[in-house]
């Protein structure tokens, strides 16, 4: 399922354990219950944009959306997982 997610970035993209070629970063998007977090997974094509981003970013992209099990079995069943097709950088800083 394609997907449009923006929201802030809660931890860096960092290399996964078994594909140095790829990133994954977990994003949050702010919800009336509270918060919802995505993996987010960059490809060889976004890794150097990848690089640049940093915790507390706020970043949109669009994706297919995937949901794969927790190996270590703890309460949510899935990891919701978006494989990134196109990504921007959101500058939110307001000029007074």
């Amino acid at each position: 399922m394609q997907v449009n997610i923006s929201g802030l970035v809660g931890r860096a993209p960092k290399c996964l354990p078994d594909d140095s070629s790829s990133l994954e970063a977990a994003l949050a998007i702010t919800t009336n219950d509270g918060k919802d977090w995505f993996a987010v997974r960059f490809s060889n094509a976004f890794v150097d944009a990848a690089r640049t981003i940093r915790k507390g970013d706020t970043i949109a992209v669009t994706g297919e959306l995937t949901f794969e099990p927790l190996p270590d079995g703890s309460t949510a069943p899935f990891k919701p997982v978006v494989a990134v097709s196109d990504l921007q950088v959101c500058d939110l800083a307001v000029a007074y």
